[in-house]
């Protein structure tokens, strides 16, 4: 900031004109410049200016902070008698004890209860000192409290002992619902205690509605397996129910910093009262680093059928996987990942390509679950990456594609056939190519329909006529030019959907007659689409003299007395053939008959 330039001004004269001018400079300064001073600075200015300088930034409004702060209340010898002009934060930092009497303590503490008490840790000396005075200066005696002291209190009321939730806690619960960070050991006691005794605001357990459990909030936590067990089972299914179909509507530890959580962090240890003997909904009120202290991934593994059933968070989804992980770095047992539940999708298909999957069980489990993600709207498009990296793995673990494994797929989901590679689809045998339906060969590409028309051939070769036709259909993609001739032959009536999917190199070589033939009645379909390939390439290649005879007004035909050369290179740059006119064409002709009479 600014002050460094103001430096040669200060000396030890102290002067009132030199004041108001050093604040005039501060007031001139942006907020973003005053929110960068150091405590090197602060410790040149004499306490005037200091004083000089709080104000300045109590009128930008700026944060600052709690190193800043501390800085300018220790330069501050004698508190100012206009506490309103000052940052409200600054105050947390002041000494209560210098505003003694009833009106002076009472507009400090009016002041501190709208200040960010948070800035400061709970163990911090000047934060500790506060709560005491602000009690004896509100005129508290013992441990009841009034609504009207706890407002008063504002921020500081979430350090209030446990003794002052016992005694008040219809009106100390609802405050600690919303501070931030953890309660410490007598606190967490306290709030137990009081709402497993089913007293006011919240009443008994046994008569929570889902809008308790959700008025709760950060509470949830601390409550015990007795409490648990109160509520009534239908409306914590109904709960879970909701709060499973959207994981992420609980973030209380995404949306604020807390500065009172960063020494919890750094605990490993569990609390007694929070060791985990088995997995149950208990779980889905613990913090991040609680699940990751208390539950022991062993146990875990060994009860993770009862994962899908409790409405973990994302957050807490994410620590449990951490711990499978480190339990097994060279991939899950099947045991497994059978039961993975809502957790197989935060799988990576890193993660997946681990595994050795063998048992259509496992597939039919994992479909299921991404399945109900499918009907979530923020389910990206189906299928998910893990399922393309599943199904990969149970076709390797089973040694083949066989009919049971195409079943399970696409009794689940029509387009997961087409994740597979060609490789994998090679490895199916063509007598189980009848499982196969239409709508599961949507999605396939051409490399796909490469593998899987062969088989089809070869599996319905001893049909004949419209029955062989309605199999092989689907797998026409796939399809040579010298099998859609053979249809042609055939009278098929081949609808233009699958003339449309047929394999551009196979169609071109066709001719005219042949097309007509392979679509009966619906070669009228090709004006449509004569713009798209492949029809707009075949067209090319044909004789407009022969696309006039379909008498479907087809147009970009080789014209009449035009002769087609085979350009490669020019014709691969520019994607259409190359002709010449009858000029060139007589002259080619000349010098063959000149070239025959010598």
């Amino acid at each position: 900031m600014a002050l460094p330039t103001a430096r040669p001004l200060l000396g030890s004269c102290g002067t009132s004109a030199l004041g108001s001018l050093l604040f005039l400079l501060f007031s001139l300064l942006s907020p973003r410049q005053l929110l960068g001073f150091t405590c090197v600075e602060v410790s040149g200015l004499s306490t005037e200016l200091v004083q000089e300088l709080a104000v300045a930034l109590g009128q930008k409004n700026v944060k600052l902070s709690a190193e800043q702060l501390r800085c300018l209340a220790h330069r501050l010898s004698e508190p100012p008698e206009d506490l309103d002009a000052l940052p409200l934060d600054l105050l947390l930092f002041l000494n209560p004890d210098a505003f003694s009497g009833p009106q002076a303590c009472t507009h400090f503490f009016s002041r501190v209860a709208k200040a960010n008490v948070d800035l400061l840790p709970r163990g911090a000396p000047e934060r500790q000192r506060l709560l005491p005075a602000a009690l004896a200066c509100w005129g508290v005696r013992g441990s009841l409290l009034s609504e009207a002291d706890v407002q008063a209190l504002g921020g500081l009321a979430c350090d209030l002992p446990g003794r002052f939730v016992a005694e008040s806690a219809e009106v100390v619960l609802p405050r600690l619902v919303r501070c931030l960070g953890p309660l410490d050991q007598d606190q967490q006691e306290a709030v137990r205690a009081a709402l497993q005794r089913g007293g006011p605001p919240y009443g008994p357990p046994s008569t929570w509605s889902i809008s308790t459990l959700d008025a709760l909030q950060s509470l949830l936590p601390v409550l015990g397996q007795p409490v648990i067990h109160s509520v009534p089972q239908g409306i914590l299914a109904a709960w879970r129910q909701r709060s499973s179909r959207d994981p992420s509507w609980r973030q209380p530890e995404q949306t604020v910093l807390r500065p009172r959580f960063r020494r919890d962090v750094e605990r490993t240890t569990c609390p007694p009262e929070k060791e985990v003997h088995e997995i149950d909904e208990s779980l889905i009120f613990y913090k991040k680093r609680e699940l990751e202290a208390c539950v022991d991934a062993a146990l875990l593994a060994a009860q993770m059928d009862r994962v899908n059933a409790i409405p973990f968070t994302y957050e807490q989804l994410d620590v449990l996987k951490h711990k499978l992980d480190e339990l097994y770095p060279q991939g899950y047992p099947e045991s497994v990942t059978r039961h993975l539940g809502h957790l197989f999708l935060k799988m990576s298909p890193e993660d997946i390509r681990k595994w050795n999957v063998t048992s259509l069980e496992t597939l039919k489990a994992l479909l299921k679950v991404s399945k109900g993600h499918e009907m979530s709207a923020q389910a990206p498009s189906w299928p998910v990456p893990q399922v393309a990296t599943l199904i990969d793995r149970v076709v390797v673990g089973r040694g083949q594609l066989d009919k049971d494994t195409v079943d399970t797929l696409t009794a689940f989901c029509p387009g997961c056939l087409c994740s597979l590679s060609p490789e994998r689809l090679s490895s199916m045998p063509p007598s189980d190519i009848g499982a196969v339906r239409p709508q599961d060969l949507d999605t396939c590409g051409p490399r796909q329909l490469d593998v899987l028309y062969p088989k089809a051939r070869l599996a319905f070769q001893n049909m004949s006529g419209s029955e062989y036709f309605v199999k092989i259909r689907p797998f026409l993609g796939g399809a040579p030019t010298e099998d859609l001739k053979a249809l042609s032959q055939q009278n098929v009536s081949m609808d233009l959907a699958t003339f449309m999917k047929l394999r551009r190199e196979a169609v071109l070589p066709l001719t005219v007659a042949e097309v007509q033939k392979l679509l009966g009645p619906h070669v009228e379909g090709l004006k449509v689409e004569e713009q798209h390939s492949p029809v707009r390439d075949w067209i090319l290649k044909q004789r407009q003299d022969d696309l006039d005879t379909l008498g479907l007004g087809l147009q970009g035909g080789i014209p009449n007395g035009y002769l087609i050369l085979d350009l490669s290179v020019r014709e691969a740059l520019s994607g259409t053939p190359c002709l010449l006119g009858p000029g060139p064409v007589l002259t080619v002709l000349a010098l063959l008959l000149a070239s025959t009479l010598a």
